[in-house]
C-alpha cells in the first residue's frame, strides 16, 4: 500500500464493518471466542487501560479498539468459513512470497541500489528489520497451509514463492529474524515428529554450523547493532517503575553514552513492554503468549495448530531484536505481535461446526 491511511480503509471496508455485521447476524458469535486467551486478553486490556491513570495517552485506547475489533472479524470468518479463512492465509502468503521477488527487483534493478545494500519490501514495507519480520511471518503460513492451495500451486509453484521469501530475508541481512526462522525449522520435530521434519531441522543446523564456521564476518556483520546497551539501560529505566510501568505510550529516551545517540524504545519489544506497563504487565502478556502456546500444542496434528505453533516460535524470538509494543495502530508488527495470537484464537473457531455448507477443518 502507497499509505498507511489506505491499509486502515481497506481494513475498515474489507475486516472491520463485515465483522460488526456478521456479529449482529450471527446468534452463536459467542462459540467462536476462545474463553481462556479471551481472559487472558481482558487481563492484558485491562491494566494496559489502568496504566492511563499514572502515565501514557488516552489516545491510546484507540489502538485497543483496533486490537479487539481486528480480532472480532477475523473470528467471525473463522466462524461462518473455517475453509476459506485459511484458504484466504494460504493464498494471501502465496501472493505475498511473489512480492518479495518483485520488491528484490525493485530494489536492486529498478532503483539500481547496490547488491551491498540491505533490501526493503515496496509500499510501507520501508523498514528493513519490520519487512524481514512479515516476510517471515507469510513464509511460515505458507510452508504450513500450503496444502490449502490449488492442485496446480502444491505442484512446486508454492515453492518459487517460498524462495522469494528467503531471498528477502537473506538479502535484508537483518541477523534476528534469520535466527528466529532458523530456530522455527529446529523446532519444528517438536509439533510434527516425521523423518521430514527430523531431515529439515538436521539439515538446517549443519548448514547454520557450516555458516558460522566458515563465513563468521558475514554472520556477524554489523554486530550486535547496541542492542545489549539498549538492553541494560531499559533494566534501569524498568527499575524506576518496576511493577506499573511509566503508563501505556510514555514517551522516555534511552541514550548511549558511547555514542550520544539516543533511541525511543530498547529495540526489544517485552523490555519496551516492560518499561511502559512494568513487571505486571509483561507477566500478563506472556501469559497470554502462553495460552496461544498451549492452544497451538493440542491443535498440533492439524496444519493450523501446527502452523500457530510456528508463528509463535517465530515471533517470541524475531521481537527480542525490535518492536513497539501490542497497542499501536495495524503496521507491520502486527504481523509478529498479533497475528499468532488471532490464529491461535481462531483455532477455536475452526473446531465448530461450520455455518456455511460444505466446508471443513484446515488439516
Amino acid at each position: 500500500m502507497p499509505t498507511n491511511k489506505v491499509y486502515h480503509q481497506g481494513l475498515i471496508y474489507l475486516l472491520w464493518l463485515p465483522g460488526v455485521i456478521s456479529l449482529f447476524k450471527t446468534p452463536t458469535w459467542y462459540q467462536a471466542f476462545d474463553r481462556l486467551l479471551l481472559s487472558l486478553l481482558g487481563l492484558s486490556v485491562a491494566w494496559a487501560a489502568l496504566s492511563l491513570s499514572w502515565g501514557g495517552h488516552p489516545r491510546q485506547l484507540k489502538e485497543v479498539f483496533y486490537v479487539l475489533i481486528s480480532l472480532n472479524g477475523l473470528l467471525m470468518l473463522a466462524l461462518r468459513n473455517p475453509r476459506l479463512f485459511w484458504q484466504l492465509l494460504a493464498y494471501a502468503a502465496f501472493i505475498g512470497g511473489l512480492m518479495g521477488w518483485v520488491a528484490l527487483i525493485y530494489h536492486y534493478l529498478i532503483q539500481g541500489n547496490n547488491w551491498s545494500i540491505r533490501t526493503t519490501a515496496t509500499g510501507q514495507l520501508d523498514h528493513t528489520i519490520l519487512a524481514s519480520h512479515v516476510m517471515g511471518v507469510l513464509c511460515l503460513i505458507l510452508v504450513y497451509l500450503r496444502r490449502r492451495l490449488p492442485q496446480m500451486l502444491q505442484k512446486g509453484y508454492w515453492m518459487f514463492a517460498c524462495s522469494g521469501y528467503l531471498a528477502f530475508l537473506l538479502m535484508s541481512r537483518t541477523k534476528g529474524t534469520l535466527l528466529a526462522l532458523v530456530a522455527c525449522l529446529i523446532l519444528s520435530y517438536l509439533w510434527k515428529p516425521s523423518r521430514r521434519s527430523l531431515i529439515v531441522a538436521g539439515t538446517t543446523i549443519a548448514c547454520s554450523l557450516i555458516g558460522i564456521m566458515f563465513f563468521p564476518e558475514a554472520i556477524l556483520r554489523g554486530g550486535f547493532s547496541s542492542r545489549p546497551e539498549l538492553l541494560q539501560l531499559a533494566w534501569e529505566q524498568l527499575q524506576q517503575h518496576f511493577w506499573f510501568g511509566l503508563g501505556l505510550d510514555q514517551e522516555y529516551l534511552l541514550t548511549i553514552p558511547e555514542t550520544g545517540y539516543s533511541f525511543r524504545h530498547a529495540h526489544n519489544f517485552y523490555a519496551h513492554l516492560a518499561v511502559e506497563l512494568g513487571v505486571i504487565g509483561l507477566t500478563l502478556w506472556l501469559l497470554l503468549l502462553a495460552g496461544v502456546a498451549w492452544r497451538g500444542w493440542m491443535t498440533r496434528h492439524t496444519a493450523a495448530g501446527r502452523a500457530v505453533c510456528a508463528l509463535l516460535c517465530f515471533s517470541c524470538i524475531a521481537l527480542l531484536t525490535d518492536g513497539l509494543g501490542p497497542w499501536v495502530k495495524p503496521r507491520e508488527e502486527w504481523f509478529t505481535v498479533w497475528l499468532p495470537i488471532f490464529l491461535g484464537f481462531s483455532l477455536q473457531a475452526a473446531r465448530i461446526k461450520p455455518l456455511e455448507k460444505d466446508h471443513c477443518q484446515c488439516r
